[in-house]
């Protein structure tokens, strides 16, 4: 036996894999990653949660104010919108990186995607509220 003649080696006709190539795994920091986006982005909806708990007091005291927040649906609205901002952001950033992983692409282009779409809807929600 020479020296590459072994089981699985280069001598074996049977090392040749014609299967499909399997993706390569994520990477340890693209997990963290988006687990650090999902618990900041959690912490900062129950605060911006928190602040709606008070939002409606100036509603009704005749100061005029005909803000979205005044009404029951528009009230639940922007309590609702940060979270399914977040959501989207977590689904597109997950689901983006694994299709990307799939072509064998780095799944870290897709996580700036995925806090870019939550950033746009805090911004909406904040503009509806102040606005």
């Amino acid at each position: 036996m020479s020296r590459g003649d072994y089981p699985g080696g280069p001598g074996d006709a049977g090392s040749f894999d014609y299967g499909p190539v399997r993706p390569p795994r994520w990477p340890a920091g693209c997990v963290v990653a988006l687990a650090v986006f999902a618990l900041l982005g959690g912490a900062l909806d129950l605060l911006f949660s928190f602040g709606m708990l008070f939002a409606t007091d100036s509603c009704g005291t005749g100061a005029g104010h005909s803000a979205a927040v005044c009404s029951g649906g528009g009230w639940l609205l922007l309590l609702a919108l940060p979270w399914a901002g977040l959501a989207a952001g977590l689904l597109l950033a997950v689901l983006g990186g694994e299709r990307l992983r799939r072509r064998h692409l780095s799944p870290w282009r897709a996580v700036p995607v995925g806090v870019a779409v939550y950033l746009l809807v805090c911004v909406v929600t904040g503009l509806l509220l102040f606005g």
